[in-house]
């Protein structure tokens, strides 16, 4: 007899795939602070391959596969922002406009009276 690779209907794929889902939620909203987003996609990653038990994957587990690795590319983005806006703090032209941006920052919040 072959073995069914199907689920049956009262057995429930546990609470690994859930738990993966989850922590995917947590990558994406981890977005600024990528060491946290990294570790987080890459847990959620884990968590849905550990929780396959050699059946296909549950639903949640494939929804935090797909945030996990989602969270992974949105910090290496995230990383790469902060790696140019400090790159773009050595040149002087651009010191100059930020502090010409947070002088006008300066003023919209004197002006609303918040101190």
């Amino acid at each position: 007899m072959e073995p069914n690779h199907i689920q049956s209907p009262n057995q429930k794929p546990g609470s690994l795939p859930l738990f993966s889902m989850i922590v995917g939620i947590f990558a994406l909203f981890a977005c600024m602070s990528p060491p946290m987003q990294l570790l987080f996609g890459s847990t959620a990653l884990m968590i849905a391959y550990l929780s396959r038990q050699g059946r296909p994957m549950a639903g949640p587990a494939v929804a935090g596969t797909i945030m996990g690795i989602c969270g992974i590319l949105c910090s290496f983005l995230m990383l790469g922002f902060y790696v140019l806006t400090i790159r773009m703090m050595d040149n002087p032209e651009y010191v100059a406009m930020q502090r010409a941006i947070m002088q006008q920052y300066q003023e919209m919040m004197d002006a609303f009276g918040v101190k």
